[in-house]
Order: structure tokens, then C-alpha cells, then sequence
């Protein structure tokens, strides 16, 4: 059960960057286009419904985004199967669960800092190919499709399509090295807002767990105890409380979780995925003490073991003490 939210907690970050997801391109129409998308996600306020869809599998989401005096405030309400919503309120992230009402507080998380733009141009045109698509309609509106396609197996391939009047994300695809899709959200309806000047979002909490995370920024540092990132990677999070320290790194499009930690007692190796997500977990033994690495990320599974390889567990003890 720790394992699945912590794997939570991780799939509750990606979602509060989607920001991240909006890529640079050095095609002139297309370097227009992706950046008036990261300005819109960042910026502006809409509510809508979408599909999510992971193989066979589909579920209705409603997704709300309010700008409240310049800060954003925003939630994801699942409308089939349970009844989960996850909600980020200036520096606090909320994940509502069906089970017995609780208020639970997890560890921080570390909120995601953005990096110079020139640094994350040279990240992705070092490992993906831009490509211009066909206009076509999603959600009623015309959407520009944009492609991004992974030059090797670190990281899957992507496909947007944005509003071309508001730049909005309408349909996001993750496409695996055989160009099948793995996860796809489309807007079905989409509704824009002006900016307010205060926060009226209500979630109904009662009868549920929730969980509540401390979204943290720091000071980027070095990514100990990696000794070297896959290409392409970069540190852009960090955050620590007293039993677990979390980093993230991102290529500037894809965001990988790190979680360190302490455990009482040895555990095999685990490997879960779900549609693009990934989650690999290992636990070692150093000094009589066993330390447990998570990595969680939108990624293949031979980035996350590129970057298992990479672990200094003598440095484990001093990181987990720090």
C-alpha cells in the first residue's frame, strides 16, 4: 500500500507540471506555436471534460483550472470508476481517495522549477524530432498537430494538439517506439474563464482519505546519489522531510520522480508499469541499514534502469541524514 502512493504521490507531480509538457521547437512556426502552448497552460483559466485512454481502457475526466490572482488552483475530478480527484491549492497538492474518512499528511513533494529556455531547447533538440502535422478539429475548436519524436530508447515519442486561437492543449498522445499509443487525453469539451480574484473551488471531501503533500522549492543541487543522469536529463526538483528525500529530473519534455528512503528489512526488486508509467523499486543493504530507491516517470524501462545503474548507495546514509 505505501508503494502505490507513493507511485500516487509521483503521477500527482507529473499532473501539477503538465506545463512541462510543451515543448520547444526550432521550426519557426513551430517554436510560435509550443510556446504560446506553455504560456496557456501556465496563464490561462478553462474547464472542460476529456477522455483518458490507456490501451482499452477509458475514463471521463473533469478538469478545472482557475487563475487566482496570478496563482493557479487546479483539480482533476474522475467521473467513471472511483470517485478520485487530485487538487493543487497554492503550495499544497490534495489527492481524495474512496475509504474511510481521513485527513492524512504525506511527505512534501517538490514542486517543479523551471530552467532556462535556451538549456531546454538544447535537451530536446538533442533528443527528439520536431515535426509539423495536419490541422485538424478536437473539442469542437482547430487544433495544429505537433510531433515529438524520440531519436532513442531513454524516452517515448509524443503528440500534441493545440488550440490554434488560445494555444491550449487539446489532445496530448505517448507513443511507443513501434508508434502505438500508450495513453492519450483529448478534450471532448472546453470551456474558457477569466482569470478570478478569489478562490471558489468546493471539494466535497466527506467520506474520503485524503492525502495531503506539501509541494516544497529548493535550491537545484547535484543529483546525489546519482552519479550521472541519462542523456538528456537534468535535475529540476527537490524535496526532503524526515523519512523520505524526493528529486525530479526531466529532458525538458518527460519528468522522472526519484524517491530515497529507509526500510526495515530486505525486498525484492519491484517493476510495475501502466500505460507510458513506469515505477522501478530496489532496495539495498549498506552498513547493517537497508535504503530503498524508487524511480517513477512517463519513460521506457530502460531509462529507469540506466538510472538505477547509476546509484551511489554509499551515499545513501549521508543523504537520508541531510
Amino acid at each position: 500500500m505505501n508503494r502505490m502512493r507513493r507511485i500516487g504521490a509521483a503521477l500527482a507531480a507529473l499532473f501539477v507540471s503538465a506545463v512541462m509538457a510543451a515543448p520547444t521547437a526550432t521550426d519557426p512556426m513551430a517554436t510560435r506555436l509550443l510556446m504560446q502552448m506553455a504560456d496557456s497552460m501556465a496563464t490561462q483559466s478553462w474547464q472542460g471534460t476529456m477522455m483518458y485512454t490507456q490501451g482499452t481502457q477509458s475514463v471521463s475526466l473533469k478538469v478545472h483550472k482557475d487563475m487566482v490572482a496570478g496563482q493557479p488552483v487546479e483539480r482533476i475530478e474522475k467521473l467513471s470508476g472511483d470517485p478520485i480527484q487530485v487538487m493543487r491549492r497554492g503550495s499544497w497538492l490534495l489527492g481524495l481517495y474512496p475509504g474511510n474518512e481521513s485527513l492524512r499528511q504525506g511527505h512534501a513533494l517538490p514542486a517543479v522549477k523551471s530552467f532556462d529556455d535556451n538549456d531546454r531547447l538544447a535537451h530536446i533538440r538533442n533528443h527528439y524530432r520536431i515535426e509539423l502535422g495536419a490541422l485538424t478539429r478536437v473539442a469542437g475548436r482547430e487544433a495544429q498537430a505537433i510531433y515529438l519524436n524520440a531519436m532513442d530508447d531513454l524516452r517515448f515519442s509524443h503528440a500534441f494538439w493545440c488550440d490554434t486561437e488560445t494555444g491550449l492543449i487539446l489532445r496530448r498522445q505517448t507513443l511507443d517506439s513501434q508508434r502505438e499509443v500508450l495513453e492519450q487525453f483529448e478534450f471532448v469539451s472546453l470551456e474558457l474563464m477569466e482569470p478570478v480574484k478569489e478562490d471558489t473551488l468546493v471539494i466535497d471531501a466527506q467520506g474520503m482519505q485524503v492525502f495531503r503533500h506539501r509541494l516544497t522549492e529548493s535550491e537545484l543541487t547535484d543529483p546525489a546519489p546519482i552519479r550521472r543522469l541519462p542523456a538528456g536529463f537534468m535535475p529540476v526538483g527537490q524535496s526532503q522531510d524526515q523519512m523520505v528525500v524526493t528529486h525530479l529530473f526531466s529532458d525538458g519534455i518527460a519528468l522522472v520522480s526519484a524517491f530515497y528512503e529507509r526500510v526495515g528489512q530486505p525486498k525484492p526488486d519491484v517493476l510495475a508499469q501502466q500505460g507510458p508509467t513506469r515505477a522501478l523499486s530496489r532496495v539495498v543493504e549498506f552498513r547493517d541499514q537497508f535504503f530503498r530507491v524508487t524511480l517513477v516517470g512517463e519513460v521506457p524501462e530502460a531509462s529507469l534502469r540506466n538510472l538505477m545503474s547509476e546509484i551511489d548507495w554509499v551515499q545513501m546514509d549521508g543523504l537520508l541524514d541531510g
